[in-house]
């Protein structure tokens, strides 16, 4: 934490972050192709009944 206090004193207050996104950054845009959580997550898998 020092290092990045001393780094924002000197650059100016905000340049270092502990990951947070910018508004608006390339990030955004891409969380919306996120695959949905049952294709990765064998309990989140629909199931079909049989009747």
């Amino acid at each position: 934490m020092g290092v990045m206090d001393n780094l924002n004193n000197r650059m100016g207050r905000g340049t270092v972050k502990l990951g947070t996104p910018c508004p608006g950054a390339a990030w955004h845009l891409r969380c919306a192709n996120r695959t949905p959580c049952w294709s990765t997550r064998w309990e989140e898998i629909p199931r079909a009944k049989a009747l």
